[in-house]
């Protein structure tokens, strides 16, 4: 019988009270264990589910403040507030209890006002409501707009929609960049009370203990191991942790550590352990540590032809060579892997793009400059089967010794899977056309690509019809749809597209379904445009792992593209990203991807961040990346290994690939390597190789330095470990001696070194 890890520590605990029990050594990932609920505000919903599988799991204790009332199953509402930010609740069923962490949140509430444009419409969009026009009610009261919001501290970007038409807001100076060659408005939201947490450092252990730095008697220390609590002992040395006897017993368990004060978090902890000890040495992690991932994104039909009797392009001359399959297929990637080039590059996870079989014909229009063209499926994203592979990319058995080979090689392999949408030729939509979101809004306007406005029921094409997840009828559908890739073929996660636009409740039942079906640890990320509020929504015990980290990427993206850009909106990007995401999260921090025009030729300034970059790529050639690029390309990687995630490298980032938008982005890979190719190449896998071989860099703490506009510091810490990566926008070099090290104009360097403490 299945042991869900949920309930393994209580048999575990048992186990140990009986000397006659035999020694069990369970081995669990760190995406098993229960992630923080966030209390905000006087209320907030608790869903069982979420941390335990089975019927029978109930909420059986809160923190001190708070009460709870089922509203559904499973499903209860909280209410009151709790004493102490940190704190867990309790679930029990028949098979044991546990603990789960439960954190009061820090959002505020907020009145937001415009003064101006009286007798006038005006709508406000913004990072706080997802940039939906139609989330956030402005009233006319006292000669101004207004509105409250429910906010965490930080500071947010917004436009207003004056009878229609997007404007600035006059009453309010505080400008940014859109990254687009627009400009947003910005307002902040304070943080209450005075004193700033001190900041938690693991500074040493032993057999039997752990030892943290001294912390002053106000700020709130909460340590767990797997799912049970522990006691912490203080004083002028340190905050000492003792490592309870029972993790022996365990191959891999994990010492989780949480503060505050004043109702702010310090930075978090998680600290492996191997049968009880505490691991140093980034060679005793495994492909299941997902801390430690390199991943690499191949787009299957255009990465390498290995089966040339599979090709089979679109037979109409309406589609333009570049929006037709070109080869690629699973048995091309599969020689790659066998060639040792993943494995050369430091790439350790392969994230391909849907394998299941899209429509024969051509459908769709590119009509807005240059060519006039409609488009095959060769990038798999138009399903009309969710169970099969397509025909062209490979046969059941292919994709099995594709996987096989990957995992000799001690590769994880996601898959990229289509929940949202069918294609209208897809048996389903055809049988069941009900089972669809409506075609038409109920004041008669076309329901396509109104991402924001119609987040859940938006069509992306006209002959793509978006499923209703929150039926259950579908969403049963769906998701046993899903399974038969982790049953019947054994791929170790999913890659989610188009997240957003999928019900939270379709993303649980998954899950569920998912722990459920498989031994060990599923991992799943999704893809989400929005503001950190609406990608964090999706993350968490019972959602998705993590998310792609878009907002970050934007910032990163700007920052190392334009010349002589201030590190402003990177560091405070980066600094949202850790605290909606913890400082051990496992989101995608991304090169690039196949709807973003290509990072090295924005960096060589063969494409301007103001522009069209889709309509670039169709009217024009661009160039191969320049010097810059080729330097930029390397800094950008290596500020994604720098930070808290998993790197990951579009195919083709790894050489500089060039091109605009989709679908001048998805050219087809090559491997004949020229000396500025091979120069980067190599210092890829260089800053790959130190990513998975170092603990400061797969487990450490981070700390954020900007010591000047144009130079930022990325510095990562665990035990006597320290990796420090330095970037500088300016075109001159900079000394910076507190660190002894002098960094190169536009470019990047890294130390590191043992502290000895």
């Amino acid at each position: 019988m299945k042991i869900f890890f949920a309930f393994a520590t209580t048999i575990a605990l048992l186990s140990s009270c009986n000397p006659d029990a035999a020694v069990i050594k369970p081995s669990i990932s760190s995406g098993q264990l229960s992630s923080p609920h966030w209390h905000n505000g006087d209320t907030s919903i608790f869903v069982v589910s979420d941390y335990a599988t089975g019927t029978n799991a109930v909420l059986a204790g809160l923190p001190e403040g708070l009460g709870s009332f089922e509203i559904a199953p499973g499903t209860y509402k909280i209410f009151g507030s709790p004493e102490n930010t940190l704190g867990t609740a309790v679930i029990r069923s028949s098979d044991g209890a546990f603990e789960v962490p439960f954190f009061k949140g820090q959002k505020r509430t907020v009145d937001f006002t415009v003064k101006a444009f009286e007798g006038q419409k005006v709508k406000v969009k913004g990072t706080f409501n997802a940039w939906n026009t139609e989330a956030t009610k402005l009233v006319w009261r006292d000669s101004v707009w207004h509105t409250t919001l429910m906010l965490e501290p930080g500071e947010y970007a917004y436009k207003l929609v004056v009878d229609g038409e997007e404007v600035m807001d006059p009453s309010n100076m505080l400008q940014a960049s859109n990254g687009m060659g627009g400009m947003n408005n910005l307002f902040s939201v304070q943080g209450e009370g005075e004193s700033a947490p001190m900041t938690v450092d693991f500074i040493a252990f032993d057999a039997k203990q752990l030892l943290f730095t001294p912390l002053p008697e106000d700020q709130e220390f909460l340590v767990m191991w797997n799912e049970k609590p522990l006691e912490a002992s203080r004083s002028a040395l340190g905050t000492t942790v003792e490592i309870p006897a029972e993790a022996k017993m365990w191959k891999k368990s994990w010492i989780r550590v949480w503060s505050a004060r004043s109702g702010k978090l310090a930075s978090d902890w998680l600290i492996p352990l191997h049968e009880g000890k505490v691991v140093t040495d980034a060679e005793a992690l495994d492909r299941g540590d997902w801390h430690k991932s390199t991943m690499y994104f191949a787009m299957i039909d255009r990465f390498h032809n290995g089966k040339t009797e599979n090709d089979h392009p679109v037979d109409d001359p309406a589609v333009h060579p570049r929006a037709n399959y070109q080869g690629g297929d699973i048995e091309g990637l599969r020689s790659k892997i066998n060639d040792g080039y993943f494995d050369s590059l430091g790439i350790n996870t392969l994230w391909i793009s849907p394998i299941t079989q899209n429509p024969k014909n051509a459908w769709g229009l590119w009509n807005q400059g240059g060519p006039v063209s409609t488009f095959s499926g060769y990038h798999g994203y138009w399903p009309i089967s969710n169970i099969k592979p397509d025909h062209r990319f490979a046969t059941p058995g292919e994709v099995h010794a594709f996987l096989n080979d990957a995992h000799a090689h001690d590769q994880n392999v996601l898959l990229d899977y289509v929940a949202n949408h069918v294609h209208q030729d897809h048996p389903i939509y055809k049988e069941h056309p009900n089972w669809a979101t409506p075609k038409y809004t109920k004041d008669g306007r076309l329901n396509t690509q109104l991402w924001d406005e119609e987040r859940l029921t938006t069509w992306f094409d006209t002959f793509m019809p978006t499923l209703e997840l929150r039926n259950d009828t579908v969403a049963r559908w769906m998701s046993d749809s899903a399974l038969v890739w982790i049953t019947d073929y054994p791929f170790d996660g999913f890659r989610h597209d188009a997240t957003k636009h999928i019900p939270i409740s379709f993303q649980r039942m998954l899950t569920n379904k998912v722990r459920q079906a498989r031994e060990g640890h599923v991992y799943q990320i999704g893809e989400t445009y929005g503001s950190d509020e609406l990608i964090s929504s999706y993350v968490g015990s019972g959602k998705v792992d993590a998310q792609f980290n878009f907002n970050l990427y934007d910032a990163a993206f700007e920052a190392f593209t334009q010349r002589g850009t201030s590190f402003d909106r990177l560091r405070k990007s980066l600094n949202s990203s850790l605290r909606y995401y913890g400082h051990h999260h496992l989101m995608g921090n991304i090169s690039g991807n196949q709807d973003k025009p290509r990072f090295a030729s924005m960096a060589s300034g063969d494409l301007s961040i103001s522009e069209d970059t889709k309509l670039a790529g169709w009217t024009r050639e661009i160039p191969a990346a320049n010097e810059r690029g080729f330097r930029k390309m390397a800094a950008m990687h290596a500020f994604n290994i720098a930070v808290p995630g998993i790197p990951i490298l579009y195919y083709g980032d790894e050489i500089a690939m060039n091109g605009g938008n989709d679908p001048d982005n998805r050219k087809m890979m090559y491997f004949e390597h020229d000396d500025r190719e091979k120069a980067l190449w190599l210092e890829i896998a260089k800053l790959n190789s130190l990513r998975t071989s170092s603990m400061a860099l797969i487990y450490g703490s981070t700390v954020v330095h900007q010591p000047q506009p144009q130079v930022l510091i990325i510095e990562r810490s665990y035990l006597d470990e320290t990796v420090r990566f330095f970037f500088n926008n300016s075109d001159k070099d900079i000394e910076l001696t507190r660190w002894g090290i002098t960094v190169p104009a536009d470019s990047y360097t890294y130390q590191t070194q043992l502290n000895n403490n």
